[in-house]
């Protein structure tokens, strides 16, 4: 790779890019050199061997039993005579036990239906208390059917009484208890032997590491959708029910909102191509009715529906003309929050410009084409950014939570804008055999005030640039204890068209002070109360994980000096903290999960009751104090309410205001060390 190329996503062709027959798909030559590949690739650099093979098997398994409630002992006990020779017969490309498993799992699937169709003609009794494990995973499989139907009696008793507890009558819970078990038979009974294959070669890349993965075709192109936030189709969300494709939204902008037809709830039932004939896509699995639905942009597919109506149903046809989707709910957005009253704590107020972005997007096709003019989140927020300084704000936050990454080459770039043209990031290959630093290119365009919010979800991407903007002391960073810990570098290694592609690990990379985030995350300045504290969450407790390291830094010189401003911005934040409302609510949900929840192994069905009774109790309370409070509030005050809302276009919520206070705190720090110099 050339120096230059600063990409997270390559593309590595195995061959050409020839069609693949129906009867060539994931055969025994192909699943050989895909094993093969991948094997070759992959960071650790770790033979295929018989602890591998230990391996596979459980994650195999795990993935279609996870709460061991399918299979029986003697299953399993049948499977395990293999256990130790599965890397073996897949150096060979051989999956024949798989498609056995698969095949029981199928059959135990089918009877476990059975098992809760004969339960729910019965009644059950909620007086009479019984215990359920919560975690599963290390309980033992069913000795026997009899043992199977006791564990699966229980099972759908709490599952009834969780559907009874958020209202639903006896009824109504027996029917979406049955409704939930048959979706899952049908969409298991419609795997085919490339979808179970798929599965398997899973197991094989998750034995190595978490993010490493086996793409099929379908998967592959909703990858590409998801990085460059496009698509060419129609612009409709659909979900699957009860044998149905039911619109489930419509997209604003797309084709079949400017065609203004086809409405929410349509139940799809034939598909066409232009002027070819209808194909009837009841009981089709979503995806292939996904597949027939979206195509290239200009061409027209012809959708045949049925809409409720007072009597019954009407059958419709519409012809809609693909075209370009861009999904804005994924794009970077952006709001400048203005001064709010000024307080004698706070003698001046500052407008703070907010940018949110929920991933590292780039258009990898446009940027081929178009090198000056295509899709990505660096660019967004530069213009932004731009848009911010000539509207005056006097700091900028950027809100980096639940933002899981993409583009390695977005996230550098990213950087540049607030530090310049400095090294980001070193990547480290395989066996360390290749260590490469990573520089921006861009200049600096914003050089103000800067905090980026984080939690336990920013990862990958997100880490990269926190990671920079902590070494060069460029930004405060305020959230979570720390974030995922996601320090590895995934490539895409595109198979034969029809094949998919390998999403494989390639390399580990480190911040310019040495430090990797692989496991333990990018450490927050200033930590704000919050449930993921508590919980176990991020890659340290994902299974295969690849251990941190650390490795010498490199020559960089800091561009800020936020460190000598911490201590006094964190008592200012635990000052409020102490006296806000919203973090005393989250502190005391944070203990409740401690003392109550984190602990628990089990739950029972009298605890469940209590605690529902205990919970709509509170919320009666609530409720009357909101109506309370709502009959002595002013008809001019809600209207006012309501205005500024609808012009909000990023939701404020407690930790966003916080991390305004924390901003405006270090604005006024700032200008006092500046006046005393």
């Amino acid at each position: 790779m050339k120096k230059y190329i600063f990409i997270l996503l390559l593309f590595v062709f195995l061959g050409g890019n020839t069609g693949v027959a129906e009867e060539d798909k994931l055969n025994q030559a192909v699943v050989r050199g895909i094993v093969e590949r991948f094997t070759s690739l992959h960071y650790a650099q770790e033979p295929l061997n018989d602890e591998l093979s230990k391996r596979i098997f459980q994650i195999y398994l795990d993935s279609l039993d996870s709460g061991h409630y399918y299979f029986l002992e003697s299953d399993v006990k049948e499977f395990r005579a293999r256990e130790s020779s599965l890397d073996d017969m897949l150096r060979r490309g051989d999956v024949t036990w798989a498609m056995d498993v698969f095949t029981r799992f199928l059959t135990r699937l089918s009877q476990r239906q059975a098992m809760l169709e004969s339960f729910l003609e019965d009644e059950f009794d909620f007086e009479k208390d019984g215990q359920w494990r919560i975690d599963r995973k290390d309980e033992p499989y069913p000795k026997n059917e009899d043992e199977a139907k006791e564990t699966w009696r229980l099972k759908i008793k709490f599952d009834l009484l969780t559907l009874k507890l958020a209202g639903n009558t006896d009824q109504e819970a027996k029917d979406r208890l049955l409704k939930r078990i048959r979706s899952v038979w049908k969409d298991y009974s419609q795997y085919t032997d490339d979808d179970v294959v798929a599965l398997y070669l899973n197991a094989l890349t998750r034995a190595y590491d978490p993010h490493s993965t086996y793409m099929a075709a379908e998967d592959l192109r909703n990858f590409d959708i998801s990085i460059k936030l496009s698509l060419d189709g129609i612009g409709a969300v659909l979900r699957w029910e009860d044998g149905y494709t039911v619109v489930n939204s419509i997209i604003p902008g797309g084709a079949a909102a400017r065609h203004g037809k086809l409405a929410v709830d349509d139940r799809i039932i034939a598909v066409a191509q232009g002027t070819e004939p209808f194909e009837s896509v009841i009981d089709m699995r979503l995806n292939d009715v996904v597949e027939l639905i979206r195509g290239q942009r200009g061409t027209t597919v012809r959708l045949q529906v049925m809409r409720k109506n007072e009597n019954g149903f009407d059958t419709l046809n519409f012809a809609i003309v693909r075209d370009k989707i861009i999904l804005k709910d994924g794009e970077a957005k952006a709001e400048i929050f203005e001064p709010t009253a000024s307080t004698e704590e706070s003698p001046s107020a500052y407008r703070i410009g907010v940018i949110e972005l929920p991933s590292f997007y780039v258009d990898f096709n446009d940027r081929r084409q178009n090198p000056n003019n295509y899709k990505s989140s660096s660019r967004d927020v530069r213009a932004h950014l731009e848009q911010f300084k000539r509207d005056g704000v006097d700091g900028v936050i950027l809100d980096l939570r639940n933002n899981g990454g993409g583009g390695l080459d977005e996230a550098i770039t990213m950087a540049g804008l607030f530090v310049g043209r400095k090294p980001i990031v070193i990547v480290r290959q395989a066996s360390g055999a290749r260590i490469t630093v990573h520089r921006s290119r861009e200049e600096a365009i914003y050089e103000g005030p800067l905090l980026v919010m984080l939690n336990r979800f920013s990862a990958s991407a997100s880490e990269i640039l926190a990671g920079a903007m902590h070494d060069y002391q460029r930004a405060i960073l305020v959230g979570d204890r720390t974030t995922f810990g996601k320090g590895t570098v995934q490539n895409i290694v595109q198979l034969p068209e029809g094949y998919g592609a390998l999403k494989v690990t390639i390399a580990q990379f480190y911040r310019v002070s040495g430090w990797s985030t692989q496991n333990r995350g990018v450490e927050t300045d200033m930590i704000l109360p919050s449930i993921n504290n508590a919980r176990d969450l991020g890659e340290s407790t994902l299974e295969n994980a690849l251990p941190w390291k650390a490795i010498s830094p490199i020559s960089y010189t800091p561009v800020g000096n936020i460190r000598r401003y911490i201590n006094e911005l964190q008592q200012y934040s635990h000052d409020r903290l102490s006296k806000d409302t919203d973090f005393k609510e989250i502190e005391e949900n944070v203990q409740e999960f401690l003392t109550n929840v984190k602990p628990l192994e089990y739950t029972s069905i009298l605890k469940m009751q209590e605690d529902a009774a205990k919970r709509k109790e509170e919320r009666d309370e609530e409720m009357a104090s909101a109506r309370k409070t709502m009959e002595n509030t002013t008809q001019e005050e809600s209207e006012e309410e309501t205005s500024s809302n609808e012009d909000t276009t990023i939701r404020s919520d407690a930790y966003l205001l916080e991390s305004m206070a924390i901003l405006e705190d270090y604005i006024r720090l700032q200008q006092r060390v500046e006046v005393k110099n």
